[in-house]
């Protein structure tokens, strides 16, 4: 469909306005032929997929624990232990996208025989969300904490079944500890109230 390019860039039809597209403007483009506007129509509804999947995998927020801030580490102790030997702690990756919630606990960089481990919360399968201010730190400081309770089926780990995954949701809420989840909690919980709009 080359003979389109020039009808195309005469009419400032750009990726913005190529989404919005409809046969009809295809033809008043001046694309007579009934083939070429289904072909193209059907590559347009495969591209418009395609964004739908990027804008649902697209990160909406993502953050580190555990981070550098007394207010995040039980005691004076634990949190000098972690200025002065960060590797000896494992860390988790927090990705919030339109799909759900991911995150990967990694080992320590002294742990050799640690695991990795990958897990995700489906929105359809998020029961409820609880932010909270706790004490810590020997009761100086205030930390947040999100706590998202799940019922998810489709638990993905790399390294347990899913029976495990399932019986570890049930038993404890997943929690987060980071100074910006008030943020991540608002997100989570626009991104769960559309995936409910859409299974109504």
């Amino acid at each position: 469909m080359d003979f389109m390019a020039k009808a195309f860039m005469e009419n400032h039809i750009n990726g913005a306005v190529l989404l919005a597209l409809k046969e009809e403007h295809i033809k008043e483009l001046g694309c007579a032929v009934l083939g070429d506007r289904i072909l193209f129509m059907e590559y347009l509804q495969l591209l418009k997929k395609h964004k739908r999947d990027l804008d649902r995998s697209k990160s909406l927020w993502t953050a580190k624990t555990p981070v550098n801030s007394c207010a995040y580490h039980e005691n004076c102790a634990k949190y000098l232990c972690y200025l002065t030997c960060r590797c000896c702690y494992a860390h988790t990756e927090w990705r919030v996208t339109g799909q759900g919630i991911r995150w990967r606990k990694t080992r320590a960089a002294v742990d050799c025989c640690g695991d990795v481990e990958t897990q995700f919360i489906d929105y359809r399968f998020v029961k409820d969300l609880e932010l909270r201010q706790q004490p810590r730190f020997c009761c100086c400081c205030v930390g947040k904490e999100l706590l998202i309770y799940a019922d998810d089926k489709d638990a993905v780990s790399t390294r347990q079944s899913a029976a495990l995954v399932q019986q570890s949701l049930e038993q404890a809420p997943v929690s987060i500890l980071h100074p910006d989840v008030s943020r991540a909690e608002s997100i989570i919980r626009n991104a769960w109230a559309d995936t409910k709009l859409v299974a109504d």
